[in-house]
């Protein structure tokens, strides 16, 4: 991979890291609010807030971006 490609994946993965992170602690702040400006739905907010650091991080080690922009 490019150096340029490997940049861009490592990108990503903060993209998906930091995404995550920010719907965990808006979750266990107040889950109604979070749910509504994530635009996730109950089954997928229960999932989000039980990830242990360790499956936050390899979850956001996708190549593909895990969030949508609205």
């Amino acid at each position: 991979m490019s150096g340029s490609n490997q940049d861009l994946l490592a990108d990503i993965q903060e993209i998906n890291l930091s995404y995550l992170m920010l719907a965990q602690r808006l979750l266990r702040d107040d889950r109604a609010t979070g749910m509504a400006r994530l635009g996730i739905d109950d089954d997928v907010a229960s999932l989000i807030r039980q990830l242990s650091p360790a499956q936050l991080v390899r979850l956001a080690s996708s190549s593909s971006v895990i969030c949508g922009f609205r």
